[in-house]
């Protein structure tokens, strides 16, 4: 069935849809939590840059501290000796030298006695005790050192150096290595040493970590590339379960759609197998008890004999939309049995039933043009009834697609009046053709005066109005007298007979007009007789 065929589908649709969020949920999930490992491995990273600068800083002050407790430092070679046992006590400084006010070099602990102008700049009263600068190293290749300056007395300073290639520490493991950029500053604008070497696009994760005690500042970053590299195994399992649980999906998704049948699928399978049939009310006239037209109605009788009446299966029907599907049906199954019954200017009347979704819905008029456009049966042989017991929710829609099915010149009839909710505005809003009076309106005759008068006064306006009446639900000879009196012309009603199937009726009509030809010639033949008395 193509309903169930797309309801498989949907299902299966759904089914690939979970497994696809599923799997990028669980990717968002993996790399969420890879994201934040690699920033905690950065954070420790950068920290353990900051704490070897500020080690092998705070060694070079303590070594100059303690140097500067001798009073009169100079080059002397005791002096210059004091210097190399000082430099021999760390593993960070390689060289102390003794600058004079004008930042000179004066000597080092190397025995250095040539001046080496500008290295510090000129002392100026009130600096700082201890300062930190950078200083680049013989070639453009090498790294920067650290100067750490320790005042001693009259503008004269000692110099630990601090090589930067005793510094420099990558702590970033191996694989993420050639994702990011590290950089190790004096202060927020002054890089000690940078280690760069990204790749993969824009940067994933950044740390930014400040020593505390001395001005250092540490910058790491990696880009997408390397997340990727973190989860690609998980990503790659991730990947494979998401493609079992989709194929598993789309399995569950078939035998679901396929097996779990809902009373939608069990309409259409009806439909298909020809369960739901056409039903037929004679609509007699009241002059002549002459069989002018029926009122077409569906019954489903299931394969094992019991037949659902319309009040269950028509709320199912809607609510599944399938209204559709069941009145294009009734409508063919009934021109197939009436439309040979149909012989030139017979005005046979079929009365359909409209449910109220349809008339906002365009496509019945495509419909009715489908089922009868090259059928022995004319539009005008056609009534379609709207019910005023369900309120129309879309008063100009309705009344353009009415008027779009009696252009096609079919009638349109106002069935249950008396027993709605609105009647007389559906009346006098929708263009009707026809006025069925409800069986509860029918039986109000044997009520009483107010009864009567009730009748008496809709078909009073139905005719001010030219509107055509029919009553429906007759059950009594009372009835029809009076209903005759009131000037109603056509009923229907288990009076004359009730719903018929589709052939039965067929038959039924076929007697009745067999039967009305043959009281036409029986008259025909006494009028010839009585005219060739007159004439004798």
């Amino acid at each position: 069935m193509v309903r169930n065929a797309k309801k498989i589908a949907g299902y299966m649709a759904l089914g690939v849809v979970g497994a696809f969020l599923l799997t990028y949920g669980a990717r968002s999930v993996l790399y969420w939590q890879a994201k934040a490992k690699v920033e905690e491995d950065l954070t420790i990273s950068a920290e353990l840059m900051l704490e070897r600068a500020s080690d092998a800083t705070q060694t070079a002050i303590d070594v100059l501290n303690r140097l500067a407790q001798s009073s009169g430092l100079s080059c002397t070679q005791d002096h210059r000796y004091l210097y190399s046992e000082a430099v021999r006590s760390t593993a960070w400084i390689d060289t102390i030298g003794l600058v004079d006010r004008n930042g000179n070099l004066v000597c080092t602990d190397l025995g250095q006695s040539s001046r080496q102008r500008g290295l510090l700049s000129t002392y100026e009263a009130g600096s700082d005790e201890i300062s930190l600068s950078l200083s680049s190293g013989k070639s453009e290749d090498d790294l920067l050192s650290l100067l750490v300056v320790r005042h001693i007395t009259n503008g004269r300073r000692l110099v630990a150096r601090v090589p930067g290639e005793l510094i420099k520490l990558d702590p970033v493991r191996n694989e993420l290595r050639r994702f990011r950029v590290a950089m190790l500053s004096l202060g927020p604008n002054d890089p000690w040493y940078i280690l760069e070497a990204m790749e993969g696009g824009e940067s994933a994760v950044r740390v930014n970590k400040t020593s505390r005690y001395v001005p250092f500042e540490v910058n790491i970053s990696v880009s997408e590339a390397a997340i990727d590299v973190v989860t690609h195994q998980a990503r790659k399992i991730i990947n494979a379960f998401g493609l079992i649980f989709a194929m598993f999906a789309l399995l569950g998704g078939y035998l679901l759609g396929r097996y779990r049948k809902n009373e939608g699928d069990r309409i259409l399978e009806a439909l298909e197998n020809g369960e739901f049939v056409p039903f037929m009310q004679p609509i007699v006239c009241l002059e002549t008890g002459r069989i002018t037209g029926c009122e077409v109605l569906s019954r489903w009788n299931k394969a094992d004999g019991t037949v659902v009446p319309p009040h269950e299966f028509i709320p199912l029907a809607q609510n599944y939309k399938l209204t559709r599907e069941v009145t294009s049906r009734i409508m063919s199954d009934a021109r197939d049995v009436i439309a040979p019954l149909i012989k030139g200017d017979d005005d046979l009347k079929l009365s359909f039933n409209l449910f109220s979704g349809q008339l906002t819905d365009a496509t019945i008029v495509d419909d009715i043009q489908a089922v009868f456009k090259d059928s022995a049966i004319d539009y005008g042989n056609l009534i379609f009834e709207v019910s005023d017991r369900v309120p129309i929710t879309d008063i100009s829609l309705a009344k353009d697609i009415i008027s779009q099915i009696q252009a096609l010149g079919a009638e349109i009839a106002l069935d249950d009046v008396g027993s709605g909710h609105s009647g007389l505005y559906n009346l006098t809003s929708i263009g009707v053709d026809i006025l069925k009076l409800d069986k509860l309106m029918v039986d109000t005759i044997n009520q009483g005066l107010a009864g009567m008068e009730l009748v008496r006064g809709l078909i009073k306006l139905a005719g001010q109005l030219n509107i055509g009446v029919i009553a429906e639900g007759i059950e009594t000879e009372t009835q029809v007298v009076e209903l005759r009196r009131m000037g109603v012309s056509a009923a229907q009603g288990y009076l004359f007979s009730p719903p018929l199937p589709a052939r039965s009726f067929a038959e039924l009509y076929k007697a009745s007009r067999a039967l009305a030809a043959k009281a036409g010639s029986a008259s025909g033949d006494e009028g010839d007789m009585a005219d060739r008395e007159d004439a004798a």
